[in-house]
């Protein structure tokens, strides 16, 4: 059950980067024109990187101490 929240959650992240980068896009739009839509983009996209680039790192490093933890285990099983 675990893993697959951990799944779910990664699937999530993703689509939230989508939703800073749309959401950025349609307010950079409606203030500013064509030249905001630009500008929302990038904004969105910086906010995505941030948010989600944070959240990314955590869920790599989950994955990252599960593969150390088996890795440890099965030296563990070597030696007795």
């Amino acid at each position: 059950m675990n893993s697959f929240l951990a799944s779910v959650v990664g699937f999530l992240n993703g689509l939230l980067a989508l939703l800073f980068v749309f959401v950025g896009a349609q307010v950079g739009n409606k203030m500013y024109g064509e030249e905001g839509l630009v500008y929302g983009l990038l904004l969105g996209f910086l906010v995505a990187i941030l948010v989600c680039g944070v959240l990314a790192v955590f869920i790599s490093m989950r994955s990252e101490l599960i593969e150390i933890r088996r890795l440890l285990e099965s030296r563990s099983n070597q030696i007795i």
